[in-house]
């Protein structure tokens, strides 16, 4: 993916499908050289449409890995957008800074949000 990044391909692609930022991250973003898969996060554009298979296609094509995980941040929980925009390597982003913003919004949110995750955990527990 980092070549194609060089290359210019996945910013033609991130255009076609309205993504403002792409990463890679879990074990392939490690370097783990037993990766099975390929967990992709995006954060789309929130005013065009986004279709997902159509982006997981175009993403198979692009690097021949059939096992793909695809994160669509728009719609995930604070700590998947943390866990996809820290420790990640980031692709594509759509403008200066539009990385930079979204991982500091998803920093933000989950700390914001931390005490209600424990309160489910111990509400869970009883």
């Amino acid at each position: 993916m980092r070549a194609a990044a060089a290359s210019g391909e996945i910013d033609a692609l991130c255009a076609r499908h309205a993504v403002r930022v792409l990463t890679v991250f879990g074990s392939a973003a490690r370097g783990a050289p037993e990766a099975r898969d390929l967990d992709v996060a995006v954060l789309s554009e929130p005013d065009l449409p986004f279709d997902p298979v159509a982006l997981v296609a175009d993403l198979i094509g692009l690097t021949g890995v059939e096992d793909i995980d695809l994160a669509h941040l728009n719609r995930g929980s604070p700590v998947l957008r943390e866990r996809a925009l820290v420790g990640c390597v980031a692709l594509f982003e759509s403008g200066p800074g539009r990385y930079a913003d979204a991982q500091t919004a998803a920093i933000g949110e989950r700390i914001e949000t931390d005490a209600l995750r424990r309160l489910d955990l111990e509400l869970l527990g009883r």
